[in-house]
Order: structure tokens, then C-alpha cells, then sequence
């Protein structure tokens, strides 16, 4: 099967973050069953799960190809054909993933046989992932598995849309849910209840300092767009009628951390102002009030020195000398950290994903199945 067959599958798989995508892994298998591969679908939860292979001989090194194999919502986005069907039209293909990222996923797959035929000396191996769109889920669940490799890649290509261009750095994002509990009472005697809404807005007043901490010079990389790591509230929930002083506000807030920041330092001043300072001080109205500070997800920015092998034979085999570095986050970073050295490097725009119309051209998939080719030939 060539890509344009493998991708037409790919994209008519509503895998859905957190819904399920166990029909795609199950095609994946049964496509990779046909050539004798041995496929290990490992960290199930529920309905999804992630999927490893390795091709070639059972040693140490070689290169991992790694891809997310969800995709996000539809809901409520204009669509000119259905998302899940893929069209063709001119030198596009349009489709729900084709730019994120099951285009990347399916010429990988359509490289199987060209591998199996490459006499390799070292293995390739493929690593395919749940709920990548949610915070990198199922690949942080992938973490003991990889560890635990005796004979582990050495190399590994993160196929996100990046146009073809090696991307080195990217940003991390850690989660928190921060939760306030007061003392609820009539609107009318507010002496005798505590506002967790009031306490609530007197930490964001402290994440816009911390904001704006984030911002000076000292902590910034130009490199990066915003050239500084980010706070972004997303969520508040506080409060049930205007007549009653609100004991319950839960707020949820992202932090976007460029590699160079010691953000567990910024955390930790985080919980010390909560604890030491907040939470103190609405005890001292009532000693029943309380905070909960909780890290919901962390994944961690991606940062591989340009003068890594990888690093340059992918820039050799692109024919450039230019790397870059994205402000979204991708599993490359975990990967890195078991460590195995990481780059991420796939077809397609970035600008398109996540959008209606969401297309891919042709032309980067030829580039990336040339690049994928050549790139094994030198590695395994």
C-alpha cells in the first residue's frame, strides 16, 4: 500500500483524544502482522492504548519513528467536506490529521516493506501514541516501558509538523489545578463567611507578577515566539448565587517553560505565596479554610544540542544547516529524557492544525518519505 492508501485509512479512524483509538491500532497491527512484525500494544486504558514495534535485528541503537495517533474535535467547525474522509484536491490532501499528525504515521507505514528489504544492521523502531493532544498522555505512560528497554534506540524522530525543518528546542507545559475552600455564608453577614472567589483573584494578581517576572530580559530567548515562558489561566469555577459568599473556587492555569527556565524554583515560590501567605491569611478568618495546589500534567520542553549526531544527520540529509525552535509542545521531550537523543522533524504546517480545512501539501510528504529513507540508510 503506498501513503495515499495508508492515510485514507488513518484519517477515516475518529480517534478522538480521549476517546478511543483501538480501531486504528488494531489496522496498524493487522498491517504490520502481514509482514511478519511483531507489535506490542502496551499501556491500555480503557479504549486507547500505545502501540510498539521494532524492525531489524534485536540489538542495541538504530532510530525510533514516533507519531500521536489521536486527533482533536470537530465539534463546531465548518467544514467544506467531512473530516474524516480524505479529500484530494489540487496538490493537497484535506482531512482531520493529515497535517497532525497521520500523514508522518502513514508514510512511515508505507516504508515498511523498503525497511524490511534494507538488510538493516541496526533496528528501527516505531512508537505510535494515545492522547498526545491532552498533554502528551500516553506517552509519559510509555515512560517505564522505555526505561526499561534492554536494547534501547539510540536516535529518535518526532514527526509533528514542522515544514521538514529539524526542530531542536521546544517549550514544556505543566498543568495545575489550584483549589480554594472558604466559608460559606449569607451575602448579608459577610463577616461571618471567607470568599474563596476573593482569595482566588488575589492569586491571579500574583501570576500576573509572576507573568511579568517571566518576561524580563534575563529569562527570555529570542528564539522562541513569545521569546518567554508563558502563564495562561484557562478555567475558574467559583460560587452558586450572588446572595451567597462562595466557599468553593477552583481555578486551572498552564505554564509553557522554555528550556533555560528554572521553572521548579517558579513553582515552588508559586506554593510558598499560596500556603505561606493565602492560605494563612483565610485561616486567620476561619481556621477551616483551606488551599489544594495540584500538578495535573508535565510534560518537559525539549532541548538537544546541535552538535548531536542526530542533529546533523538530519540536517546532512535535508541538505541545510539551519535548526529551529517551536513554542508547542511534543512527546520529543520525554524521549530525550530516558535519553535518547531527539529531534523533531515532520510534514506539514503547523498553522493548519487544529483548524477546519485542516490540509497537508503532497509535496511535504514526498520530502519527509525521501527523508525517511535516507536517514535509515545512514542510521541502521
Amino acid at each position: 500500500m503506498n501513503t495515499e492508501q495508508i492515510l485514507k485509512k488513518l484519517i477515516s479512524f475518529k480517534s478522538i483524544s480521549e476517546q478511543e483509538n483501538m480501531t486504528l491500532l488494531n489496522y496498524v497491527s493487522n498491517y504490520l502482522g502481514k509482514f511478519n512484525i511483531s507489535v506490542e500494544i502496551i499501556n491500555r486504558h480503557q479504549n486507547r492504548a500505545n502501540l510498539y514495534c521494532r524492525i531489524g535485528p534485536n540489538t542495541a541503537g538504530g532510530l525510533m519513528l514516533s507519531g500521536h495517533t489521536d486527533v482533536v474535535p470537530v465539534a463546531n467547525q465548518k467544514w467544506k467536506t467531512n473530516p474524516f474522509e480524505l479529500h484530494k484536491q489540487g496538490k493537497k490532501y484535506f482531512g482531520r490529521g493529515t497535517a497532525d499528525m497521520k500523514s508522518f504515521v502513514a508514510i512511515v507505514l508505507s516504508l515498511v516493506p523498503k525497511i524490511i528489504s534494507m538488510n538493516l544492521k541496526k533496528p528501527v523502531h516505531i512508537m505510535l501514541s494515545y492522547d498526545e493532544e491532552i498533554g502528551c498522555v500516553g506517552i509519559q505512560k510509555a515512560v517505564p516501558f522505555l526505561k526499561s528497554m534492554k536494547k534501547k534506540p539510540s536516535y529518535c524522530i518526532v514527526g509533528e509538523p514542522t515544514e521538514m525543518q529539524v526542530i531542536t528546542e521546544h517549550k514544556g507545559k505543566k498543568n495545575f489545578i489550584v483549589t480554594f475552600n472558604g466559608i460559606e455564608s449569607h451575602s448579608s453577614q459577610i463577616d461571618k463567611g471567607v470568599n474563596a472567589i476573593k482569595y482566588a483573584n488575589k492569586f491571579l494578581t500574583y501570576l500576573s507578577l509572576i507573568e511579568k517576572k517571566l518576561k524580563k530580559k534575563s529569562f527570555q530567548n529570542k528564539n522562541y515566539n513569545p521569546p518567554y515562558s508563558s502563564i495562561n489561566v484557562g478555567l475558574i469555577h467559583g460560587g452558586i448565587a450572588l446572595n451567597i459568599i462562595p466557599s468553593l473556587c477552583k481555578l486551572e492555569f498552564e505554564i509553557r517553560d522554555l528550556p533555560s527556565n528554572n521553572i521548579s524554583k517558579i513553582i515552588r515560590e508559586i506554593k510558598e505565596y499560596l500556603f505561606l501567605n493565602l492560605e494563612r491569611e483565610m485561616k486567620k478568618e476561619n481556621n477551616k479554610c483551606s488551599i489544594k495546589f495540584s500538578i495535573t500534567n508535565n510534560f518537559p520542553p525539549l532541548k538537544t544540542l546541535i552538535n548531536n549526531k542526530i542533529v546533523n544527520l538530519a540536517l546532512k540529509n535535508l541538505n541545510t544547516n539551519i535548526t529551529g525552535t517551536v513554542s508547542f509542545g511534543t512527546e520529543a521531550g520525554v524521549f530525550n529524557k530516558i535519553p535518547i537523543e531527539t529531534i523533531v522533524c515532520g510534514p506539514g504546517n503547523i498553522d493548519q492544525a487544529h483548524k477546519p480545512n485542516e490540509f497537508i501539501s503532497i509535496e511535504q510528504i514526498n520530502k519527509c518519505e525521501v527523508f525517511l529513507k535516507n536517514i535509515i540508510k545512514t542510521i541502521c
